[in-house]
């Protein structure tokens, strides 16, 4: 299993205010789709909350501290990040999920799986926002930048896609 994170962030580390987005570019809401559709997704109960209702193409992997039953087949509660993880890799083993599966927020669960992410998919968002969900723009050194590329339609909105380089002994 690949796990990758998927978030946008502005020049001083601020994802959302209010389990809410400050900024709007649909070109952002289009990468998103795109990187994530057909994928199992793994999000804390705000994030989930936030998105109105499950995304179409894609499986929700809820965590929450309640114990809550879903009536929706691509959307399944659980209790910790290690059970979301063990549910992730028995479905991308015995069902047609892909290997990579995203984690899209919120903030803590970024924070939490940080030390297993193989991934970042990060949009830099021009500007600096008051918020109170951050993610730290400062990777790990094991990170490497494999791809970036600046907006045509957005001067300063630049996507970037880290990976992990993980040594032989980690193999």
């Amino acid at each position: 299993m690949i796990l990758s994170h998927i978030v946008a962030v502005s020049e001083n580390e601020v994802i959302g205010k209010d389990n809410k987005l400050l900024w709007h570019f649909s070109e952002d809401l289009t990468y998103f789709k795109k990187r994530t559709s057909g994928k199992i997704m793994i999000m804390g109960r705000k994030t989930f909350d936030s998105l109105g209702k499950p995304l179409p193409k894609r499986f929700h992997i809820v965590i929450s501290r309640s114990l809550i039953n879903s009536n929706n087949d691509q959307v399944k509660y659980v209790s910790s990040l290690q059970d979301a993880y063990t549910l992730a890799e028995k479905m991308t083993l015995s069902d047609s999920w892909p290997e990579e599966v995203m984690i899209v927020g919120g903030g803590q669960i970024y924070k939490e799986s940080l030390a297993d992410t193989d991934f970042i998919y990060l949009t830099r968002i021009p500007g600096e926002f008051n918020g109170d969900i951050h993610y730290s723009l400062t990777l790990p050194k094991d990170f490497g930048l494999a791809y970036s590329q600046f907006s045509d339609a957005h001067p300063g909105l630049r996507y970037e896609i880290w990976s992990r380089e993980r040594s032989s002994s980690e193999d």
